[in-house]
């Protein structure tokens, strides 16, 4: 890699981090002002929310990207507020299925909404003209992102 690319690269590894950290820090402020759950438990219900169907546990620490330990107390604690529901798999009773109560889905559906004002008004700060710049580069950067996550090995390394 080139002096110039590797510059290159620094500087938008920086913006990224940059531009992620300035997101999540507004998104904890949002879910702070609407809700008692902390940032972990909002993110395991839209986590859990937009999954549809319940997860098994393991698959929800994996998608959390947290260990063992952390996920049980997370869950512990979002079935003591009533927001999830643990049940045995129906075809493995060593597995656990975490899924949403009523009330979790009430909760879900107050925090979508609640973000989804966010990200209107964060881009309506963006200037009219470039909007749709902004979230064509969004998608692509997903898109890489899923695609990076995918071919990536337990070793650490990617063909990104």
């Amino acid at each position: 890699m080139s002096r110039s690319s590797t510059a290159t690269a620094q500087e938008t590894d920086a913006l990224l981090r940059e531009v992620v950290r300035l997101f999540q820090q507004a998104q904890r402020t949002m879910t702070a002002c609407c809700t008692e759950a902390t940032t972990k438990e909002c993110q395991a219900l839209l986590l859990l929310g937009s999954a549809g169907d319940p997860l098994n546990q393991q698959e929800f620490a994996q998608r959390m990207g947290l260990e063992k330990t952390w996920t049980s107390r997370l869950i512990a604690r979002l079935e003591q507020r009533g927001l999830v529901r643990r049940s045995e798999h129906p075809d493995d009773g060593r597995i656990w299925l975490i899924g949403l109560t009523p009330k979790g889905r009430k909760e879900h559906g107050l925090l979508e909404a609640s973000l989804n004002t966010h990200a209107v008004n964060l881009l309506g700060c963006v200037p009219a003209a470039e909007r749709a710049n902004v979230e064509r580069a969004l998608r692509h950067l997903r898109d890489a992102l899923a695609t990076c996550l995918t071919a990536c090995d337990p070793g650490g390394k990617s063909s990104c």
